[in-house]
């Protein structure tokens, strides 16, 4: 069970990862704040540092990395599911929005990296999977 300050640091790391609006969680404040995404280019998960307009607080905000337990082949095929079904998939861990990344493939088949930037799982699948070929 999370705390109310574990939800609420998770909360400001989704809105930062979609780009969304965040305010100053200094008490009194509530100024807009200007988001940098730090992180690193091969980072399993995501780091932002984001300024008050208003105050000049700074907050650092990451994902928490953890890898266990992995991503079972029935989570994997419902978070693609979820994909193609136009919405948004999340994380069975965290409830973190997944990012699908299409990859190169020579075969002309469809192969996808499937990321969480927050606790930094991720797998790489082929689709449709092997067992959908009737």
């Amino acid at each position: 069970m999370k705390t109310d300050q574990e939800r609420e640091a998770h909360h400001r790391f989704v809105q930062a990862l979609q780009h969304e609006h965040l305010t100053c969680s200094k008490p009194g404040c509530g100024g807009a704040m200007d988001v940098a995404d730090l992180t690193p280019h091969n980072a399993r998960i995501k780091a932002y540092e984001a300024t008050c307009e208003r105050c000049h607080m700074v907050e650092k905000i990451t994902g928490k990395e953890e890898h266990s337990p992995a991503w079972d082949v029935a989570s994997i095929t419902m978070m693609a599911e979820v994909h193609l079904l136009h919405d948004q998939p999340t994380c069975p861990f965290d409830d973190t929005p997944i990012t699908f990344i299409s990859m190169p493939n020579p075969r002309r088949k469809g192969r996808y990296r499937l990321t969480c930037f927050y606790c930094g799982r991720h797998t790489e699948m082929n689709w449709p999977p092997p067992e959908a070929k009737g």
